[in-house]
């Protein structure tokens, strides 16, 4: 039999590389006769470094960079293909996971030290940034990146704006025509949703950034007025971008400023691995993350793997800490078995979660081996 392991990350405790190791020793238990496909997947969310690093070969560059909470920490970014692209993980400078839970408010924070890394990359001489844009602490329309990169946001009283989240506040923008025409910037998304509205970054996402219902109609506010100056001096739309509302909006304002290309993250990292090609002839798919709900069905790594899948005729199995009741009924349209191993709180599913992932697939193991010995 051919398994193909293929999780995602398991926000703020697993590595996608760390739970397919996990999946295939509890499979081991009593499947030792089958192959098993190593094959983690990234989305461009938390984790995509590790993984893109796994299938790339380059240098890990490390960068002293402030945290969005002002703390001194380590960045890092790969250079590839002889220092002349880069990959960075934007939450490794701009992430959630760098914010403790009591301090997370998105109006508090911006992107620019992910700019500052970004400027890094160009100094050594990388042409080509590709930059995984999930996990974002902030909901800032990549105004702090953009500082950092040279464009000048003003307030009304014509005075240069740097600090926290000022997307509310920003009256006039100075921006050097053709920035970084000489670079090709790769943004990674791993949702769809659209800067504005309803389903758009305000109110899908600032929620779990921490953000109050009147800090979230702020950010929406916020949004909409730097999309209107943004069509005013550049006569682009920033709210028609599929994907435009990833990482607060960073995804669209920077395809429009940088004139970066955006694609599907979870597509992206199918090429690098030869997804396709390594899951022919497969029987089973295992893939998982943290939790499925509706937004995993916006285009995250657990949802493309289980369609890619379903496509070549494999049983599809993801392995989650909870499932979206509500989310339930379309979910199994992609996946066959969904197997939820959050037992009590959060709180120590994340801090047992290796154990939790062993333990259930110990138990999958044997169903297995009995449904192969009955057939």
């Amino acid at each position: 039999m051919k398994i193909i392991i293929s999780p995602n990350s398991y926000k703020e405790s697993l590595s996608s590389i760390d739970a397919a190791n996990i999946i295939i020793s509890g499979l081991k238990k009593n499947l030792n006769n089958s192959q098993f496909i190593n094959l983690p997947i990234a989305d461009g969310g938390d984790g995509s470094f590790d993984v893109f690093s796994k299938y790339k070969n380059g240098i890990t560059i490390i960068k002293k960079i402030l945290s969005p909470v002002g703390k001194k920490i380590n960045s890092k970014y790969l250079l590839f293909d002889n220092g002349k692209s880069a990959f960075i993980e934007l939450s490794d400078s701009s992430g959630l996971k760098l914010v403790k839970k009591d301090f997370r408010n998105p109006l508090m924070y911006n992107s620019y030290y992910t700019g500052k890394i970004i400027l890094s990359a160009i100094k050594k001489g990388a042409k080509k940034i590709i930059i995984a844009l999930g996990g974002s602490a902030t909901v800032d329309g990549g105004i702090g990146i953009l500082s950092a990169l040279g464009v000048k946001f003003l307030n009304k009283d014509g005075l240069e704006l740097k600090n926290k989240n000022f997307i509310n506040s920003i009256s006039k923008i100075e921006y050097k025509e053709n920035l970084f025409s000489n670079i090709d910037f790769i943004l990674l998304n791993d949702v769809k949703n659209k800067l504005l509205g309803d389903n758009g970054a305000s109110y899908v996402f600032a929620k779990q950034k921490g953000a109050t219902k009147f800090q979230i109609d702020q950010l929406e506010n916020g949004l909409s007025n730097f999309s209107k100056l943004t069509r005013n001096k550049l006569k682009l739309n920033p709210e028609k971008i599929i994907g435009g509302g990833s990482a607060g909006g960073i995804a669209a304002f920077l395809k429009i400023f940088l004139n970066a290309k955006v694609y599907s993250g979870t597509d992206y990292f199918f090429k690098i691995m030869n997804f396709k090609k390594k899951i022919k002839n497969a029987d089973i798919l295992i893939t998982g993350e943290g939790n499925l709900d509706f937004q995993t069905l916006q285009g995250k790594a657990p949802f493309e793997v289980a369609k890619k899948a379903k496509k070549e005729g494999l049983l599809t199995i993801a392995l989650v800490a909870s499932v979206d009741s509500e989310a339930y009924c379309e979910l199994n349209k992609f996946f066959d078995i969904i197997i939820p191993f959050q037992k009590n709180s959060r709180k120590y599913s994340i801090k047992n979660v290796k154990k939790l992932i062993k333990d259930e697939t110990e138990i999958l193991s044997k169903i297995i081996s009995l449904s192969e010995i009955s057939n």
